[in-house]
């Protein structure tokens, strides 16, 4: 999937509905274990949970964090092998945002996964797809359980990448909902197969909020 707009997907699924390495009955599956900076505790963790919450959700690992320690804490990463590498993978980009910090990662690696697709949104737009405070994304990430992010490094053909990871059921419905907000900002139609933005109950009000959001496109996710 893909289709307009430029969205590109990866084609195959992510393969993370596997079964669980380690835990045979009464043990505890494996996990890692991360050190996390004072400010990076309360940053993971979200308001109420919920940024550790969205994580636990698209990587499908279990994670607890553990506020205690000198100068920061611990967040402990509990699943298999590949629910850890996403989650891990996640964590350090989501901790590399904070205060509108650079990403740094191998995006023609990341380009190259299969549970991965990708939207090159007009600049004019991304602030809108973002939402106020990168709300519209996070609301996204939560419904479909996705992981998204902007690159904010690149410009290309006035454009900003928007990468989406999930499940390819989950990224196709993400980047479908990217694309027709994308859509409605441009031209004001949005996809006739899809209820009015402005009518529809349940999904994210794009026109919600977007005068406060146009210059808050830096944050990437925030």
């Amino acid at each position: 999937s893909g289709g307009r707009g430029g969205g590109r997907d990866g084609g195959r699924d992510g393969g993370r509905d596997g079964g669980r390495d380690g835990g045979r009955d009464g043990e505890k599956p494996p996990g890692d274990t991360m050190d996390l900076e004072a400010g990076a505790v309360a940053y993971l963790l979200g308001r109420n949970g919920a940024t550790k919450q969205r994580l636990a959700n698209f990587s499908g690992a279990r994670l607890e964090i553990d506020p205690r320690g000198e100068g920061g804490g611990t967040i402990e990463i509990i699943g298999t092998e590949e629910e850890r590498r996403l989650a891990r993978m996640c964590i350090d980009i989501t901790l590399q945002q904070r205060n509108n910090g650079q990403v740094i990662v191998d995006l023609d690696a990341l380009e190259a996964r299969g549970d991965i697709s990708i939207f090159d949104v007009p600049l004019n737009a991304v602030g809108f797809v973002l939402g106020s405070k990168g709300a519209t994304l996070r609301e996204l990430e939560t419904k479909y359980k996705t992981f998204m992010f902007f690159d904010n490094e690149n410009i290309r053909d006035q454009k900003k990448r928007l990468y989406i990871l999930g499940s390819q059921d989950n990224r196709r419905k993400a980047l479908q909902e990217c694309e027709n907000a994308v859509n409605y900002k441009m031209s004001g139609n949005g996809s006739s197969s899809l209820p009015s933005w402005r009518d529809r109950e349940g999904g994210p009000r794009y026109d919600r909020g977007y005068r406060r959001s146009r210059s808050r496109d830096r944050g990437g996710r925030a």
